[in-house]
């Protein structure tokens, strides 16, 4: 796939919000991020009740208003996660089903909530690699929460593992990224839905700056553009001072072990019995790529938590 630098589209989520009021005064609310540009996909957020105007069904109809405008808008399918039993029975009531984790999902119709992630994953032709964006966030957990490829370890730098949903996760890999401290890519298919995602973010630290974490993951149709992806990451990686990039996977994950070794990487360390899935126990294997050595600081000491920031400097202190 062909490589965008920057999004001419800019994408930024979009966040419809629903307001509820009795007699003029505000009852509650709830909104949801979506992307700005598709409008297909969203995560249902902020939903609070005025205390005293629980129990009254406020909630119920503030979830069908925004059901209807997402459809009416194009949605295709809304997540959201919840571990409150009474919201569990709303959302459910609603046409909301368990996914993973504790996430739930609405799919509208007529299509089927079983079909979707085969539908809307399917191959549409190569796709390209651009930059991820905060409005990324519906697409990218959409991704993470499509059942394949069965790899045990989903994300491991943000511990989302087979069973766990992925969800607020993206904010700890966009946002560094977008600070300078790492990189984030995506596959993004013609049909413009996002199918792979590729990250390296910087240690967070002064002394392990040059040292990047990377993890990925794709659906089913698009794993063979995933070294084409890692690869492009590595690539950016080391041009913001990066050169070592690390992973960490599990011995069972075999075609994401593929995937590295194809893009250069190589095993470095192994973690005897480290991960324990149901009565298995797995190894967990560090996969390492190096670059020549970066000998210049992309980053100040005084820049990083806990350490003094020039202004403190002993020199400048009368």
């Amino acid at each position: 796939g062909n490589i965008v630098k920057d999004n001419p589209r800019g994408n930024r989520p979009r966040y419809p919000f629903v307001i509820g009021e009795v007699d003029g005064v505000y009852a509650g609310s709830m909104t949801y991020c979506m992307p700005r540009d598709t409008r297909d996909l969203a995560l249902l957020e902020m939903v609070w009740t005025h205390p005293d105007y629980r129990r009254r069904g406020i909630a119920r109809i503030l979830l069908q208003q925004t059901l209807a405008d997402f459809r009416a808008m194009g949605g295709m399918a809304m997540s959201l996660c919840t571990t409150n039993p009474a919201a569990f029975a709303l959302y459910t009531g609603e046409g909301f089903r368990p996914l993973v984790g504790d996430g739930l999902r609405y799919v509208a119709p007529p299509l089927e909530a079983s079909e979707f992630d085969d539908a809307y994953f399917a191959d549409a032709g190569p796709a390209r690699i651009r930059p991820g964006e905060w409005g990324d966030i519906a697409r990218v957990s959409a991704l993470y929460n499509q059942p394949q490829p069965d790899w045990l370890i989903k994300d491991y730098p943000r511990r989302v593992f087979r069973d766990m949903r992925y969800e607020s996760h993206y904010i700890r890999v966009w946002k560094p990224a977008n600070e300078g401290r790492g990189v984030v890519l995506v596959l993004e298919n013609p049909a413009r839905r996002v199918v792979g995602i590729a990250s390296a973010i910087a240690v967070d630290s002064f002394h392990e700056q040059h040292v990047a974490i990377v993890d990925f993951w794709g659906c089913p149709a698009y794993l063979d553009q995933l070294s084409e992806l890692l690869e492009e990451t590595a690539r950016q990686a080391n041009e913001r001072g990066i050169d070592i990039l690390q992973a960490s996977i599990a011995e069972c994950d075999t075609g994401k072990r593929h995937i590295l070794e194809a893009t250069g990487f190589t095993e470095t360390a192994r973690l005897r019995g480290h991960l324990r899935s149901g009565s298995e126990r797995h190894d967990l294997l560090i996969y390492e790529r190096q670059f020549p050595p970066n000998p210049h600081h992309t980053h100040p000491a005084g820049s990083y938590y806990g350490a003094k920031p020039d202004f403190q400097s002993v020199s400048k202190v009368r």
